[in-house]
């Protein structure tokens, strides 16, 4: 039996993004558990691991996916997609913390410190990690 399968495009955006979101959801966890026992806040507990977990796999699947297109349909894609996902992280936090805002009121320091720092994480594998897996597809496949 020959289980050789090639990797196309769309797979390999998909599997760069999911693995992406795996080092992510890791690397996020371990950034808010120790951030909170370092600093002891606990106030808001909006950014628990579940939401942590998941949204930092689905945002990176999605940015798999969104990397595809811009690599296969734009002549310049690469360069494209990482200046759509700085400012698409920028705007995550400004929007994390008006959120945050008009639900709660004042923002903390240490809630602003969290979101930035989720979403540096996520942003920085989004925009470097999931174009050098795509590129180097032996460790996804």
């Amino acid at each position: 039996m020959n289980y050789d399968y090639t990797q196309t495009d769309f797979s390999k955006g998909i599997l760069s993004g999911l693995f992406a979101g795996l080092i992510a959801a890791i690397a996020n966890t371990v950034f808010v558990l120790v951030y909170r026992s370092m600093t002891s806040f606990y106030e808001f507990i909006g950014l628990d691991i579940t939401v942590i977990v998941f949204g930092s796999v689905l945002q990176l699947i999605a940015c798999g996916l969104v990397f595809y297109f811009f690599v296969h349909y734009l002549k310049r894609g690469i360069i494209t997609y990482r200046i759509i996902v700085l400012i698409i992280t920028a705007l995550i936090f400004v929007m994390g913390i008006m959120v945050r805002r008009s639900v709660m009121g004042e923002v903390p320091n240490d809630f602003i410190a969290l979101v930035v720092g989720t979403q540096i994480i996520i942003g920085c594998l989004a925009a470097l990690f999931i174009p050098y897996l795509f590129t180097h597809d032996k460790i996804i496949s």
